[in-house]
């Protein structure tokens, strides 16, 4: 008699379980879950909700475009239908075609014609007449991704962008071919021999030839190492940090 008691009791208690659990499935409905939209985050630009909530069925949600850069398009608003968000068009990171995206350092690079008066090689000297136009504070230009430097001075060169010799931030200021960025991050030679122009690198023993810039020089675009050029040599590869 114990046993079938026993036996009889765990009966109603996996019922009893078993009723709580569909109860609780029953407080979210499936189809309230299929009819509402998750929203995405996107890298240049913020939506409204936020990424990771959800809007209801015929709901809404703004896209706004992270400051200096663009959108590819006209639509900014997405609509939740039937758990699906309509497509907006995507921030692009730079403020024009002009500019080389470097997803390295989420910088964009662009050539431009520098001051009339002399300008030092260092710093943001060079990259101040294009703060001014770009309303957002530029610096000289560098990165490990060299290609993109060499690819923004490509651009400036057809869009005929002053003389065509672009200095960038990187450079040898200390020992030779000992090339280090503005901000002091050292670059090993052997990663960025490949980009240089024929019969180059070269300096004097006594490092005078200190700043890089990129030109089409020997039937070749690459970097160059030269000596810190006035006008109407100013021009410069700068920089926008997004």
């Amino acid at each position: 008699m114990a046993t079938g008691y026993c036996f009889t009791v765990v009966v109603f208690i996996i019922i009893d379980l078993m009723l709580e659990a569909r109860a609780c499935m029953q407080t979210i409905p499936v189809t309230d879950i299929l009819q509402t939209c998750l929203i995405r985050s996107t890298p240049f630009g913020t939506f409204s909700p936020a990424a990771g909530n959800r809007v209801p069925d015929g709901g809404t949600a703004a896209l706004t475009c992270n400051p200096f850069t663009r959108l590819d398009g006209t639509v900014t608003t997405a609509t939740c239908s039937a758990g699906v968000l309509s497509s907006t068009s995507l921030c692009v990171p730079c403020p024009d075609d002009t500019w080389v995206y470097d997803r390295t350092t989420n910088r964009c690079f662009k050539a431009f014609a520098g001051p009339t008066t002399f300008a030092p090689c260092t710093g943001s000297a060079r990259c101040a007449v294009a703060s001014a136009l770009v309303g957002a504070p530029l610096t000289l230009a560098y990165t490990f991704n060299f290609q993109a430097l060499i690819d923004a001075g490509l651009i400036g060169i057809n869009a005929g962008v002053g003389g065509g010799i672009y200095y960038t931030g990187i450079g040898d200021p200390n020992v030779n071919f000992q090339y280090e960025f503005n901000d002091g991050t050292l670059v090993p030679l052997p990663s960025i021999l490949p980009y240089f122009l024929p019969n180059n690198p070269s300096d004097t023993p006594a490092n005078a030839i200190r700043f890089l810039n990129v030109r089409n020089a020997f039937g070749s675009l690459g970097v160059d190492d030269d000596v810190c050029f006035g006008p109407p040599f100013n021009d410069a590869i700068c920089q926008l940090q997004l």
